[in-house]
């Protein structure tokens, strides 16, 4: 019976181990499998934002886009950036990185929803990655 309950003591505290935040477990290897891939085809992450924005960040300094966050931690740099309106769609912001010979686009897209009085916005993040042509 000693056994027993040594045995259980042992799988139970080695089987519980800390896990990381699946989401971000989830948006790297998202991220991992763009840039092995490299096929020049986005990947579009609808839920990617828990919630619905209120509002569209009006400060460029002040937008942070979760896809960027987790190439420049692997060693990608910004080399350009974009942010428009498309007519009567949504507001998108797309921001080129570079690393080595491999050329990410991450866009975030704020689309309207129906819950126009309020100005409720879905936002989005797609990745699409390529090797340069050197």
């Amino acid at each position: 019976m000693k056994y027993i309950i040594i045995l259980f003591s042992i799988l139970f505290f080695s089987c519980n181990e800390k896990a990381k935040n699946p989401y971000e477990d989830f948006n790297e290897k998202v991220v991992e499998f763009a840039i092995e891939n490299s096929n020049n085809k986005f990947i579009e992450l609808p839920n990617l934002y828990d919630l619905l924005s209120k509002e569209i960040v009006a400060k460029d300094g002040d937008e942070k886009l979760i896809l960027v966050q987790i190439l420049k931690k692997k060693g990608f740099k910004v080399k350009d950036w974009e942010r428009g309106n498309h007519p009567l769609g949504p507001r998108i912001i797309v921001l080129k990185l570079k690393k080595d010979n491999c050329e990410c686009e991450v866009l975030k897209t704020y689309y309207s929803t129906d819950d126009l009085p309020n100005e409720i916005y879905k936002t989005t993040e797609s990745i699409r990655c390529k090797k340069a042509i050197q």
